[in-house]
């Protein structure tokens, strides 16, 4: 693999990374910090403020370092397999450093807590609305029909273009867009992309519906327009999800056409770096739009009389403030704590069987191509 490849690659993966764990804690809600449930009016405590601001340095400092060891260690390797490593051992080691900053922040607000007997004596309010479910969530399912469709014509692209392909199909390719392993020419060999498709748009079928069916969150301060906020956010991500699938799998339409007329393997991966590259810069731009669970939407009529109570208090089921386990709890999808999206019920046994399903297709996928 080049350098210019390596560089550019260290700069795609890295930047975005360190960009997005770094302001988190400015996006989330005011109810929350670090992972820990605090009254609203706590955001603008010193010690909170000051929290947030070390941990904006500290992370966005050991990620810039990180990313600057990577961009050096690319100019002396030239093996594509050693470099592999290397940058999943910058990866790794940057998200197990910004946990650990995490953390620490994390313990610090509950001592504050403690100390401060914050939601010790004030009201506080689990909020459920019976209308939340009935207003629209998510982008219908009929907008995956375009999905199908390019499935399709990626299938008729390997089936009448069968005779005209070559007679050995690239099956993997490198990070430079060079094929490194090649099969002979058959039709499971030549619809591999089209397997993969298939296999994206089922994830992105159900990532959509865990956005709809996820458990929805109110703020005792303004329950109505929270509510509202988090129905937006979720069309908004709903909408992200749709479009970005779709450029992800036009992407490995790619490929047959690419083979049926000769193109360079690089093109399919510039065209991959691209569309991974807007993608992250969109999902940058509307976590910071959005804020975590729709808190920073604005609304066309905000509500200025806000409600004294403060949000029940849930800690004992977040595990270090961002793994929730409540048996009691029937929802299978959270809004996270510290983050833009949703997680998992840890104790509900179907989410394990549901990830155990998809793991087993990732595993077979490969199986399926050989």
């Amino acid at each position: 693999m080049s350098i210019n490849w390596m560089l550019l690659l260290s700069l795609v993966i890295m930047v975005p990374v360190v960009l997005t764990t770094t302001v988190i804690p400015l996006l989330t809600r005011k109810i929350e910090s670090f992972g820990v449930t605090i009254p609203e009016e706590a955001q603008n405590h010193p010690v909170i403020e000051s929290l947030r601001g070390k941990y904006v340095w500290w992370n966005g400092g050991a990620g810039t370092i990180l990313t600057l060891s990577l961009l050096i260690c690319s100019l002396y390797i030239s093996g594509e397999k050693t470099w592999g490593a290397l940058l999943v051992s910058h990866v790794v080691g940057y998200m197990i450093l910004s946990f650990v900053i995490y953390y620490k922040q994390h313990q610090a607000v509950k001592s504050l807590k403690e100390r401060e007997r914050w939601l010790k004596d004030a009201p506080q309010r689990i909020i459920v609305s019976t209308r939340f479910r009935s207003g629209k969530l998510t982008q219908p399912n009929y907008w995956f029909i375009p999905h199908i469709l390019l499935i399709l014509a990626t299938v008729l692209v390997g089936v009448i273009g069968y005779d005209r392909l070559p007679d050995q199909i690239p099956m993997k390719y490198g990070l430079d867009g060079e094929v490194t392993r090649a099969v002979a020419k058959s039709y499971r060999s030549v619809l591999w992309p089209a397997f993969v498709q298939s296999f994206l748009l089922v994830v992105f079928v159900f990532t959509n519906a865990v956005i709809g069916r996820s458990k929805q969150v109110a703020e005792p301060g303004d329950p109505e327009g929270s509510l509202l906020r988090n129905m937006k956010f979720r069309q908004i991500w709903s909408s992200y999800l749709i479009a970005f699938g779709f450029m992800i799998m036009a992407t490995l339409g790619l490929i047959p056409v690419g083979m049926l007329y000769g193109w360079s393997g690089n093109v399919a991966a510039v065209a991959t770096i691209a569309v991974v590259g807007i993608m992250t810069l969109a999902s940058i731009v509307l976590s910071v739009k959005t804020g975590q669970g729709g808190s920073r939407i604005k609304l066309d009529k905000e509500n200025t009389a806000k409600q004294y109570a403060s949000a029940a208090d849930q800690d004992r089921y977040w595990k270090l403030g961002q793994f929730y386990y409540n048996p009691d709890d029937p929802s299978y999808f959270v809004e996270k704590r510290f983050g833009i999206g949703w997680t998992i019920n840890h104790a509900r046994p179907g989410v394990w069987v549901i990830f155990a399903i998809l793991i087993l297709l990732i595993v077979l996928l490969p199986f399926i191509l050989e």
